[in-house]
């Protein structure tokens, strides 16, 4: 059945195919045009809404990439001492079990921590089999003539460069006596030497109980980073601390 021409000039056939359906056919000329303008419209607001996605996730990773990269610089550099702390522990446990002297040797020019075994017992060599006070004071300690190397830990890396990691107290921490009464262990030369007895404590060369204490932090983030690394030497018991500035103080 045909209709009488809908608006105006457009001729409009209609042909119902059964109860439901309703057919529309409009000519090809209007049908191409409109067509047309609805692709550029929609064209246009896909593009516009990209540039704009696009520009927003640049703003938002141009603020958040160096506050990652800052924040992955500082657990790094708060993970530095629980790591030293390890290879303390370590070192004792080798001492106490194999029944001689072990060292750790902590170097600032390399920032890196070696373990060195002093083999001072039951050795082959008669001359190596020396009491643990007498290898604090044998020639070349701690790399003796009858020592080995057992282990090197480099600290810094990617994450923490060796410009950052600093040995000592940041200038604005007035308060760097810890609770047990250790302070900072000077450098020698450029490293630090921590020798464990057999029995596992920490003596000097007079056989005295020593507190050799090691103090880091990162130079971009002195107080945020600042601790302390404590050995008990009557015990060998080692202590991590970090620098509160709420407290004003180094807290375990």
């Amino acid at each position: 059945m045909l209709l009488r021409p809908l608006r105006g000039s457009i001729k409009t056939d209609l042909k119902r195919t059964n109860q439901n359906e309703v057919h529309v056919r409009l000519p090809n000329k209007q049908i191409s045009a409109q067509a047309v303008r609805t692709r550029e419209s929609e064209a246009g607001r896909s593009v516009v809404e990209t540039l704009m996605v696009v520009t927003i996730a640049c703003i938002l990773a141009s603020i958040a990439v160096p506050q990652i990269l800052s924040a992955r610089r500082m657990i790094r550099s708060t993970a530095i001492p629980r790591e030293i702390a390890a290879q303390l522990r370590y070192t004792r446990q080798q001492a106490m079990s194999q029944r001689q002297a072990f060292t750790l040797q902590y170097d600032n020019s390399t920032k890196t921590v070696k373990i060195f075994d002093h083999n001072n017992n039951n050795n082959a060599t008669s001359g190596c089999n020396i009491t643990g006070v007498a290898v604090l004071t044998a020639g070349g300690y701690p790399n003796t003539p009858c020592s080995t190397t057992v282990n090197t830990v480099p600290l810094a890396n990617g994450s923490v460069p060796a410009s950052d990691l600093s040995y000592g107290v940041p200038s604005g921490i007035t308060n760097s006596t810890l609770d047990d009464g250790n302070t900072l262990t000077a450098l020698t030369g450029s490293v630090v030497n921590v020798t464990f007895q057999p029995d596992g404590t920490v003596v000097d060369t007079a056989g005295n109980y020593a507190k050799p204490t090691l103090f880091f932090y990162n130079t971009n983030y002195p107080n945020e980073t600042a601790s302390a690394i404590s050995i008990l030497g009557s015990a060998g018991r080692v202590k991590v601390w970090r620098y509160s500035t709420s407290a004003n103080k180094y807290t375990e």
